[in-house]
């Protein structure tokens, strides 16, 4: 064992005893056989250093320190639902009170067209007339007959006294005093029937003219000199003056929910807004416009002609009762899944997370909505498009807050 180890120190190499076979993976002199030495360093494989490397580089990203969370700074508003503030706003016009149809009460040609659209008339005025030769021969027929019932009646009152004075004497029989006092009352009823037959040709001579029922103007004419009018056909068109009206059309939803007769409304012109006068609603239409499908509402204006004209375009400010709403800017509005939502602002964590909301309606500086938040929410109203779900922000501006 000694020889063994002192041979390997000195030859480098150790030599097999004697009679047994050599085996080398290198060629030598026949006989003598040298084991292939070690590989040092700078054989070892190229895929080594790239091992080491990659621990490294796990040791090293081991004892980093995790980026910072980035916080977004945002605007906000807390919700605080209060009275609806804005009234609702409807377009209209202004109408006279009470627009009256003018027609003669009887068939004829008219002859004469006194007024026009826009002329200012007064109760009693004559309007129109109709050829009235008709109705002043119907009337000297009657007069005629009246005298000849009035010459009877006076030949039949006196026979009747002589009568009456020669019976209790017995000059006449009680038969000829019977047809006295018959032939007197015969002529009596005459007379009242042809005096009833004056009056009403009277009267029909009094129908070829068309007076003004009340003060008024006319709005419209309808026919001119010379044409052929049936009885009731409209002849002209007159505004009374005993007021004016506001006529909207109002939407079926405000209609049939908040609005009723007695409602106040402020109505100014469009062409001059701060003209305006209260009105007061008192008729509404049971049932829609087949065109529009809303409903014809008048209200009576407390304003003149001159103040506000007939055909002036209007519009109708009316305050009704509803439930607190929430009002916020357009900004604070996104879109989730095709509806619209808010970024909500939890109050523990400071992150961001989506709610849908019901919009009420579309104002011109704010939106209305109807459900989907509670008072004490908080809602981003400024960067919402660059947001994502459980984002962590800071409120940027606390005294921006608003209700």
């Amino acid at each position: 064992m000694q020889t063994r180890h002192a041979g390997t120190k000195a030859g480098g190499a150790v030599r097999p005893p004697s009679g047994l076979p050599t085996v080398s993976g290198v060629r030598g002199p026949i006989g003598d056989s040298t084991p292939p030495a070690m590989p040092g360093p700078a054989h070892r494989p190229a895929g080594t250093g790239l091992v080491l490397l990659c621990l490294l580089l796990l040791l090293s990203a081991c004892h980093r320190k995790p980026p910072a969370e980035e916080v977004r700074p945002v605007r906000s508003v807390m919700v605080e639902p209060g009275p609806d503030r804005n009234a609702e706003v409807m377009t209209g016009q202004v109408a006279a009170h009470r627009s009256i149809n003018l027609a003669f009460r009887l068939p004829g040609k008219v002859v004469e067209r006194a007024v026009s659209a826009g002329s200012t008339v007064h109760a009693g005025d004559v309007l129109a007339r109709l050829d009235d030769t008709v109705p002043q021969q119907t009337l000297r027929t009657a007069l005629a007959e009246n005298a000849t019932a009035k010459a009877a009646l006076e030949q039949a009152a006196p026979l009747k006294q002589r009568a009456a004075a020669l019976l209790p004497v017995e000059a006449i029989s009680r038969n000829d005093y019977d047809d006295a006092v018959r032939r007197y009352k015969t002529a009596l009823d005459q007379v009242q029937a042809t005096q009833a037959q004056v009056r009403v040709a009277q009267e029909q001579l009094g129908y070829t003219r068309l007076l003004a029922p009340d003060d008024g103007i006319v709005t419209d004419r309808l026919v001119e000199a010379g044409e052929v009018v049936a009885a009731g056909q409209p002849v002209l068109r007159m505004a009374a003056g005993d007021g004016l009206d506001g006529q909207f059309d109002m939407p079926e939803a405000l209609a049939r929910s908040r609005l009723a007769v007695g409602m106040t409304m402020k109505v100014c012109l469009d062409a001059t807004p701060a003209l305006c006068a209260p009105a007061a609603i008192y008729e509404i239409a049971p049932d829609t416009d087949p065109a529009t499908r809303t409903y014809h509402t008048r209200a009576l204006l407390r304003a003149t002609r001159d103040m506000m004209p007939l055909g002036a375009v209007v519009t109708g400010h009316l305050s009704v009762p509803s439930a607190p709403t929430v009002h916020l800017p357009p900004a604070a509005l996104t879109v989730q899944d095709g509806r619209p939502a808010v970024w909500i602002i939890a109050p523990d964590t400071l992150r961001v997370s989506l709610r849908p909301v019901i919009i009420a309606r579309y104002a011109t500086d704010d939106v209305v909505i109807a459900s989907g938040l509670n008072a004490g929410d908080r809602v981003v109203t400024a960067g919402v498009q660059a947001l994502y779900p459980q984002e962590k922000v800071s409120l940027l501006d606390e005294a921006d807050v608003r209700p």
